[in-house]
């Protein structure tokens, strides 16, 4: 016969019963509640990264890249491998002529992905900035090995030729833009500039007229426009073009070629050592 429990010991175990209880419910409770601070954090750290973010691509959008690059920094101090920050400081130092800077944030991200489209076009942009055509050429072709069609690269090697002064394979790739996109401003732009590059200034005039005179705010378009002109002997109708472009930037004679450069100072009258 099993021996029964004292009252005594019944009532031990039911406190015991109580207390495991007890203390199951408050690791309950207190577990939950770490989970919750995490979260509370989590969302908070979320939402001042998206704030970093709003404040720094506003900068960005205005050009106002040193001022956005702070923000950026701010951003990769939380997260370095965030792609998207990496990308628009990288961008910004380049917009500031920074380029061996620049390329040590568009090698960050190829690391990350060696197939980084916008890296592997930021780079090559940032090579031509330092005048390594040829390097930059290669990348802008692991590019379009991938997408015969990505209109960025096309474009950059398109200009990178120009630069190279090799303007009948330049302009290939200008016209594989075209045909995709006849309006392309870029293709447009760059394809007048390599036939005026050339000497046929008709045909150059033929392609930019329309788009320089629709497009009246576009820097490139009325400086080629004025570059074409000028080639011409057509000074007066040059000199209102050159002067719009530098209403629009008056740091043009940054962005002009050699050739460009010195038809701008001949036409403006401005003395060269």
């Amino acid at each position: 016969m099993r021996p029964s429990l004292s009252p005594n010991r019944i009532n031990y175990l039911k406190f015991l019963y109580f207390i495991t209880i007890i203390l199951a419910l408050s690791s309950f409770f207190i577990f939950a509640y770490i989970i919750s601070l995490a979260d509370a954090q989590k969302t908070s750290n979320s939402t001042k990264l998206d704030t970093l973010f709003e404040t720094a691509n506003t900068l960005f959008n205005q050009k106002k890249y040193a001022e956005a690059i702070p923000y950026y920094d701010k951003i990769l101090t939380r997260n370095a491998s965030e792609i998207d920050a990496l990308n628009h400081k990288g961008i910004s130092l380049w917009a500031l002529h920074k380029y061996k800077e620049a390329l040590l944030y568009f090698d960050q991200i190829l690391e990350i992905n060696s197939s980084n489209v916008k890296a592997l076009n930021n780079k090559g942009l940032a090579l031509l900035g330092l005048q390594k055509n040829d390097e930059a050429i290669r990348y802008f072709d692991q590019i379009l090995k991938l997408n015969p069609s990505d209109v960025y690269a096309l474009i950059n090697k398109g200009g990178a030729l120009l630069t190279l002064e090799k303007n009948e394979e330049a302009i290939q790739y200008f016209d594989r833009v075209l045909f995709m996109n006849a309006s392309d401003v870029y293709a447009i732009n760059n394809k007048a500039e390599a036939l005026a590059e050339m000497g046929k200034n008709e045909e150059a005039l033929s392609v930019i007229k329309k788009e320089a005179i629709d497009n009246p705010n576009d820097e490139n378009l009325q400086s080629t426009m004025a570059f074409i002109l000028a080639n011409m002997g057509k000074d007066d109708e040059a000199r209102v073009y050159y002067e719009n472009a530098l209403k629009i930037n008056p740091n043009l004679t940054e962005i002009l070629y050699e050739k460009e450069l010195d038809e701008f100072n001949r036409v403006m009258g401005n003395k060269t050592a």
